[in-house]
């Protein structure tokens, strides 16, 4: 896109200025990496124009100096100073990729006579979805998620992984231009709160389009925001505007994004904030220099921008000694354990031990005799206890099963239905925190933001290729698979993107509905997985969707398609998946599911670059988890009281 902006000024330059058949003499800096003209349009661009390498017009100004008219900067190069300028003296133009001018010396540019264009609508879209990207992808864990997921050493998954809570938080905004302002839009769909901090105010029916509130200071803005991202301009006036004491007026959780300048922040003081806990964590797609120092890592301890995406403040880890409970008056109810991997949340532990006496499986199989008449419901966190007719049997006062998440499939409902036990889940606590991270999963894909940490951090990077390219999300095509509850909220926040909505499901939803989001039924599976650049998996496990997603669908799907699955790892036929990546049948998979969990560490799904894994964390955010926990306990003392029970499973 921002070659076709620069493109635009030069066919108005070249129209102009063309005398004769000869094409004007255009100045690049090279063809060859680091510093080269994007490959891919360099055909397009010598129809127009004679190219002249800065190598070529170094070793003839003579013959170049006077018949260069126009300098094309792509990536910042070449350098414009005044020993270039004083050497090309019928220059007329200079056209700038990107928004940024803090390259430039526009002074001097001017003194010279000569106009300036960037292209500063071109990139809006793009940089506006990386910081969503980043926002995302560093408040869900991304990165610590695949390294977990892909570890040799990973033998099971902790259920108690938390991320960040992204919907319903609140938004810094620094800089409300025009991609702050499109940041703003995408913030509006996650039904963030939206404070902002700009030179100039914006109109008031603009703040009320995205729901956004103007912070005069800078400080108001910092104190109260969960998540702060720059979007400034760098100059002398916003130079390290974010400082020690401006990271110290953040909160101990809130969370740094700069896709603006690296100049705008104090790295010192950015590397003490993260190491000390000052601040949770910060995704920087800008530092200075680019790249760091190799040895920045060293001199400043854990300054690698893999631990800066997802630098999360320590917290000691404490454990809770099982007993018996001697409280008679407290009803008792089974959990798996008090210890990792398959453990009750540790923060709930307390406030559910102030209303049940709480068993273990341990405690219960080493004295049945004692818990069997006692036990009145089983508490299931993480799939764990399993539910079986021998465990079943032995519970003769046993009411009520209590589940975390949305999904039945580890369940048997007709046995349970077979003991008259009732059950109960907690499908509205999951549902933005599952959304939200199905719309990570799909921006870190598309923006390949873990190839992009590996080589920002690698000891071999000696530059940033110019030409490295994600794939667009802005005005794509998204095709949801399973349009629930989930399937809904994705929509919505996909829209903010202005993606094309497709989805197929078990049941059209109604018209109002569609058109809110948007969205396009598709009667036929094949028909969304066609058109879509994006094909999003939120749908059950049942027996009519098991491997619904096999080697004929992924044929079915674009060279150039992403396969996003956040609902359950055998939705999908995983050797079809691995052939699919492997072949370029697809382009890349974003997988928080798999079967089984965790893969097994040979499996190739592993080692392939195009995947993003991550450890079934779709809804593990404290906020999620804790209203998970609010409704098990409300469901499970509705059933002990003989009330009606919220969200209970019909068994029929």
């Amino acid at each position: 896109m921002a070659s076709l902006r620069t493109l635009k000024f030069l066919r108005q330059f070249h129209q102009k200025i063309m005398q004769n058949q000869k094409l004007p003499c255009v100045l690049i800096n090279s063809f060859e990496e680091p510093y080269c003209v994007n490959e891919d349009h360099v055909a397009d661009l010598k129809k127009r124009l004679n190219f002249v390498t800065m190598q070529e017009f170094l070793e003839n100004k003579t013959h170049f100096g006077p018949k260069i008219q126009a300098i094309y900067i792509w990536g910042g190069k070449p350098v414009i100073d005044k020993e270039l300028l004083q050497s090309l003296p019928t220059l007329k133009i200079i056209v700038n990729s990107g928004a940024g001018l803090d390259h430039l010396d526009l002074n001097l540019i001017a003194s010279f006579g000569v106009k300036l264009a960037n292209t500063p609508h071109a990139v809006t879209n793009s940089t506006a979805d990386m910081g969503m990207a980043l926002l995302l992808a560093s408040a869900r864990r991304i990165l610590e998620g695949n390294e977990v997921a892909t570890s040799p050493d990973t033998k099971s998954f902790s259920i108690n992984w938390m991320g960040q809570e992204v919907t319903g938080s609140t938004l810094g905004i620094i800089g409300m231009g025009k991609i702050g302002y499109k940041i703003a839009q995408r913030a509006k769909a996650f039904e963030m709160k939206i404070l902002y901090h700009n030179r100039n105010r914006r109109k008031v029916e603009e703040e009320q389009a995205v729901g956004a509130y103007y912070c005069a200071k800078l400080d108001e803005l910092l104190q109260q925001s969960d998540f702060v991202l720059l979007i400034t301009p760098l100059t002398p006036q916003t130079y390290k505007m974010i400082g020690k004491r401006e990271l110290g007026l953040m909160k101990p959780t809130a969370t740094l994004i700069n896709i603006g300048r690296g100049q705008l922040v104090d790295q010192d003081a950015l590397v003490e904030a993260l190491q000390t806990g000052i601040i949770k964590a910060a995704g920087l797609d800008v530092t200075y220099p680019e790249p760091l120092p190799r040895n920045f890592a060293e001199s400043s301890s854990k300054y690698h921008l893999s631990e800066v995406l997802i630098a999360i403040s320590t917290k000691e880890t404490f454990y809770f000694s099982p007993q018996i409970m001697q409280d008679q008056g407290l009803p008792y109810v089974l959990i798996n354990s008090f210890e990792e991997p398959y453990c009750v949340n540790e923060d709930h532990v307390a406030d559910l031990k102030k209303q049940f006496n709480l068993v273990t499986m341990q405690e219960f199989l080493e004295n049945k005799t004692h818990f069997s008449q006692k036990i009145q419901a089983i508490y299931i966190w993480g799939g764990k206890p399993v539910i079986d007719k021998e465990l079943l049997t032995s519970l003769p006062t046993l009411k009520i099963i209590v589940n975390s998440g949305a999904g039945l499939d580890h369940l048997d409902l007709n046995l349970i239905a077979s003991f008259g036990v009732k059950l109960a889940n907690t499908p509205h606590a999951v549902t933005n925190s599952t959304a939200d991270m199905g719309m990570a999963l799909l921006l870190a894909t598309a923006r390949r933001i873990l190839e992009g940490i590996e080589v920002a951090t690698s000891p071999d990077t000696k530059y940033f290729s110019l030409n490295w390219m994600g794939q667009d999300v802005t005005g794509s095509t998204l095709g949801i698979i399973g349009m629930g509850n989930i399937g809904y909220k994705v929509a919505q926040r996909a829209k903010a993107f202005e993606m094309k909505i497709l989805y197929h499901n078990r049941n059209r939803r109604k018209v109002e509905e569609e058109q809110a989001v948007g969205a396009h039924y598709c009667e036929k599976l094949d028909e969304l997985l066609q058109q879509s650049d994006f094909v999003m998996l939120v749908l059950s496990l049942t027996p009519q969707t098991h491997k619904l997603i096999g080697k004929r669908e992924l044929g079915l799907m674009k060279p150039t398609a992403i396969l996003i699955n956040i609902g359950r790892g055998q939705l999908v036929d995983q050797d079809a998946l691995v052939e699919a990546l492997q072949t370029g049948i697809i382009k890349a998979a974003g997988l928080d599911v798999t079967y089984p969990e965790p893969l097994p560490r040979s499996h190739p799904l592993l080692k392939l670059k195009n995947v993003i894994l991550t450890p079934h964390i779709g809804s593990a955010t404290h906020q999620s988890r804790r209203l998970m926990m609010e409704n098990m306990v409300e469901s499970l003392l509705a059933a002990l009281s003989g009330l009606s029970i919220p969200n209970e499973v019909n068994l029929k």
